[in-house]
């Protein structure tokens, strides 16, 4: 009696660790097709030949085509943004530091993954809501940063208004960079922006009063 219980008590959590595996890979899957042919082309049949499962599966785990591939464009925005989140805790104190360090990350995941940039293009066409969904979080994770600034007095005072401005700013800034950085000149290319924003932002230095 207890083994069996243990079976049924442990049986969800392995059902739902397998299901989580499967929409993984579907989720994958569609990804890469949809980076490769574009969402327009993106087929549930390539998809799910990708993922080595049947076309019933993705019904069944996402509804539709057009659910999918909107699970699909959340989790690549969401990814992204977990991944600048986490230089967080690695750079702490000076905003510059930091902001420079998630440009060099855009920057290489950029490199590494040209077909994601177009994809979010698409996407801003294709699911306008979803892309200001990905932008607002990218916008919030700035404006935190931009108020820890101010708070160890590596940027200067400013209203909350201004901090949301400047922050839209600095996420917009980050697509023209794309076109701008080339290999072996992205640190240069980030440091003269940086030098930019840093006379806009940072606190002034031996303010004398005259």
């Amino acid at each position: 009696m207890g083994d069996r219980s243990r079976v049924r008590a442990g049986q969800p959590r392995g059902g739902y660790a397998k299901r989580h595996r499967t929409r993984a890979s579907i989720l994958d899957a569609a990804l890469a097709e949809a980076s490769e042919r574009g969402l327009h082309h993106a087929s549930v049949t390539g998809i799910a030949a990708r993922a080595n499962t049947a076309v019933g599966n993705l019904h069944y785990h996402f509804g539709s085509r057009a659910e999918l591939l909107r699970a699909m464009i959340r989790k690549l925005m969401t990814d992204f943004s977990a991944r600048l989140a986490a230089l967080d805790a690695e750079h702490t104190g000076d905003f510059f530091e930091l902001h420079r360090a998630g440009l060099l990350a855009y920057v290489d995941y950029v490199r590494d993954n040209p077909a994601h940039v177009r994809l979010v293009d698409e996407i801003k066409i294709v699911e306008p809501g979803l892309y200001r969904e990905g932008i607002t979080t990218w916008v919030q994770l700035l404006s935190s940063r931009l108020r820890d600034g101010i708070a160890n007095g590596s940027v200067r005072p400013m209203q909350e208004a201004e901090i949301a401005a400047q922050a839209y700013f600095l996420v917009g800034a980050r697509r023209f960079l794309e076109d701008l950085v080339e290999v072996g000149r992205e640190e240069e290319i980030v440091d003269a922006y940086l030098g930019l924003i840093r006379n806009g932002l940072g606190a002034p230095m031996g303010d004398d009063g005259g």
